[in-house]
């Protein structure tokens, strides 16, 4: 697998050592994002950070509906819990937060790679 950027492809080995040298760089503010096909089935997009980390009680209820750590009147508080429903419902996937104070959070997405007509996971 090659990761593409505007000017140039990156080899695996390449692609390492770039994130190598990033986490090196770790008072930096970092996001990256991978992606991997799994298997024939499935494929998945990571995206990390290097921020503070969740704490567990708020980890735990980020993809409900109108939970915030926001004053009131400050967003609507759905973003998490619609993109939750679009992966696991609509898209049969799943999506998985993962973190660790003081060291960042993850968002682990794995949807199948075809839907069928009737817009359920696809099955062999």
């Amino acid at each position: 697998m090659q990761v593409q950027t505007r000017k140039h492809i990156y080899t695996p080995e390449e692609y390492l050592e770039l994130e190598e040298k990033a986490a090196s760089n770790s008072n930096l503010d970092q996001i990256i994002i991978r992606t991997k096909i799994i298997d024939e089935k499935w494929i998945q997009i990571a995206i990390a950070d290097n921020g503070n980390g969740i704490p567990a009680n708020v980890k735990n209820r980020i993809f409900n509906p109108f939970f915030t750590t926001k004053e009131i009147s400050k967003g609507t508080d759905m973003g998490m819990a619609i993109s939750y429903r679009i992966i696991t419902e609509k898209h049969h996937g799943k999506l998985e937060c993962f973190s660790d104070i003081g060291k960042g959070t993850e968002f682990v997405i794995q949807i199948p790679v075809k839907q069928a007509a009737n817009n359920t996971a696809y099955s062999d």
